[in-house]
């Protein structure tokens, strides 16, 4: 009872009454006395998903409502991955915020797998991905634009001053990339079987800087997307197999009912997202 009151800042036997009169009105107990502290009856059991659901429906009402007032206003759950975060994320916030102001993101970035998970569970809105998701009758895509790969190599490698490479060019070559689960990591995979190769790896990380760090340390070449600022250390080469490109890509659940802020940021997307992307 009195974490209860302390979380809805009442006095503690206002809890206790609302309790009773609600045990009154079902007409049986909820709680029960064990030692110093109480636990639900089985009554209470049985009444608390019910409960759970009204106040998860109160909320969405009080939402709705606050939207419908006020419609340019309201809240985001953006999710992206992590080669999302330096580039296209901003670009797009900058672009949609600058026509509506008072809508706000909750953003969340982490791995494609992760954050489409979340989707399909609801806790996102829309995420932003490089790797689509299988197909999926739940699930909205929207193609945003597509990137080529490169051999990111150091800057005095031998290959640093080809116009375009192919994969197989760099067979012999050290290399670092993404963990297994990555889904760039499976296309680099991919790529490397294509070319006839198994391809020698020094070291495995998450996050495409760190990859791009070590190729600037000599340690290893990579392939990875052009980064969003050019370094002189490093010489991205394009590279030549047909495969060697991916989408970006917008996704949202099909048949969830958004609020008016996330079918704006959505509508946005599909009019202006391919062009803000692309620098225009």
């Amino acid at each position: 009872m009195r974490r209860a009151a302390e979380r809805l800042d009442v006095p503690q036997p206002t809890v206790s009454a609302v309790m009773h009169r609600l045990a009154d009105a079902i007409g049986t107990p909820l709680v029960q006395l064990r030692g110093r502290g109480i636990v639900a009856t089985a009554a209470g059991r049985a009444f608390l998903p019910a409960a759970q659901q009204a106040l998860s429906n109160l909320s969405v009402a009080g939402q709705d409502l606050r939207e419908v007032i006020d419609p340019d206003r309201g809240r985001v759950a953006l999710g992206f991955g992590h080669s999302r975060g330096p580039r296209d994320v901003p670009r797009l916030l900058d672009a949609f915020l600058a026509a509506y102001p008072d809508i706000s993101f909750t953003l969340k970035q982490g791995g494609a797998p992760a954050i489409i998970d979340q989707l399909r569970a609801g806790a996102l809105d829309v995420v932003l991905v490089a790797a689509i998701p299988p197909v999926d009758d739940r699930l909205e895509t929207l193609v945003l634009g597509e990137e080529r790969l490169c051999l990111i190599v150091a800057s005095d490698h031998r290959l640093a001053n080809r116009a375009s490479v192919g994969l197989r060019q760099a067979a012999a070559e050290t290399f670092v990339g993404l963990t297994p689960q990555n889904g760039l990591r499976q296309q680099f995979d991919s790529l490397c079987e294509r070319a006839g190769f198994v391809p020698q790896l020094a070291f495995e990380g998450e996050e495409h800087e760190t990859l791009r760090g070590l190729v600037r340390a000599g340690l290893g070449v990579a392939v990875l997307p052009r980064a969003p600022h050019h370094d002189p250390a490093l010489v991205e080469i394009p590279l030549r197999d047909p495969e060697a490109s991916r989408q970006v890509a917008a996704v949202w659940q099909k048949d969830r009912r958004l609020a008016p802020a996330a079918r704006r940021f959505i509508t946005f997307l599909t009019t202006s997202g391919a062009k803000v992307l692309a620098g225009g």
